[in-house]
């Protein structure tokens, strides 16, 4: 049977007598379950991980409570809507969540949007904290209307989020979950067919590993799957690069690592990045390499306490004084007399 093959696998690979949940599935209050649920989809999870703590850190609030103390659970679907609607989601994507990634590549919306879509839904059924999900549940309407929401109709958030705010039955079989049981049991499974093989997996498991449920037995193999070639070489840079790359390279399934600058440094690497687009409009003599020249002189008049303004009032007096280049006059020769 293919579930033997599986469990045979799970006990092999991964250390089910051991195994726990992340910090992720001890959120501090709901808001957060959505954010991580609707960013998490398609991109590596250091991304979503970076949008949580982002937002957190923006509104100065606790992201975990892995002791389960009674402090927590105290910001509510109400009040994240009420961040992001009062500086529009454009801006919330851009200085809350940090992130401008959308939920499809095609016809997709600003995932800043498609949370608060979700907790608009929430909300409109009464659902504010973790309590409320313990004690209501999401209704099926609720549901219905969350995989009406653009880049939501396969139901992996919603799956996740009901992992997220304390569902132990749910299975969130994403592309690493699916390569598993491929790898392992030779078949291809759908979504449903691979929650339903987890589920028959940890009924035959659950008595040698009496903790393990299907939401622990799916994190467990994602985490394994997700970090067992983190030992590949990474290759190595040391150069500025624009505000979303990091966001870019994430959203193509790769990690990287960066660092903020100190402004010296930024300087230093600023003056740096302009002769490199100089060379390189030098070389190709396009529009494109032009665009990043100006962009990168923008950013040095900006590093170095000036104003666009400061920089062409004083194009325009050198102008004035020696007019500009559109003769197309070459100096050859200058005789004293």
């Amino acid at each position: 049977m293919k579930v033997d093959s599986l469990c045979a696998a799970c006990e092999s690979i991964l250390d089910l007598a051991s195994a726990s949940l992340s910090p992720s599935y001890y959120y501090d209050s709901l808001p957060y379950c959505i954010i991580d649920a609707v960013f998490s989809i398609g991109v590596k999870y250091t991304s979503t991980q970076n949008v949580v703590k982002s937002y957190c850190t923006y509104y100065g609030l606790r992201e975990y409570n892995t002791e389960q103390d009674p402090c927590g659970d105290t910001h509510t679907v109400s009040q994240m809507i009420e961040y992001i609607e009062s500086i529009g989601i454009e801006k919330s994507a851009d200085i809350i969540f940090k992130n401008h990634q959308r939920t499809s590549s095609r016809s997709g919306i600003l995932k800043a949007d498609a949370v608060l879509r979700f907790a608009r839904i929430l909300q409109k059924y009464g659902i504010e904290t973790l309590a409320d999900i313990t004690s209501k549940g999401i209704p099926i309407e609720a549901e219905q209307e969350i995989l009406r929401i653009p880049g939501q109709q396969s139901g992996l958030s919603l799956r996740y989020f009901c992992m997220l705010s304390g569902d132990d039955s749910q299975a969130k079989p994403d592309r690493h979950v699916l390569r598993f049981l491929k790898e392992h049991t030779g078949n291809d499974y759908s979504i449903q067919q691979a929650r339903d093989a987890l589920e028959d997996a940890v009924e035959l498991l659950k008595g040698k590993y009496p903790n393990l449920t299907v939401r622990l037995l799916d994190y467990s193999i994602w985490n394994y799957m997700a970090h067992r070639q983190k030992d590949k070489k990474a290759k190595q840079y040391h150069k500025l690069v624009r505000d979303r790359i990091p966001e870019i390279i994430e959203a193509s399934g790769k990690a990287c690592i960066c660092e903020t600058l100190s402004h010296e440094d930024y300087i230093s690497l600023l003056d740096k990045k302009l002769n490199e687009e100089l060379a390189e409009y030098q070389e190709s003599k396009s529009l494109e390499e032009l665009a990043d020249l100006l962009e990168v002189m923008q950013a040095v008049v900006k590093a170095r306490g000036w104003t666009m303004e400061e920089l062409e009032t004083v194009r325009k007096k050198k102008a004035a004084e020696r007019g500009g280049f559109e003769r197309r006059i070459i100096l050859k020769e200058v005789v004293e007399v």
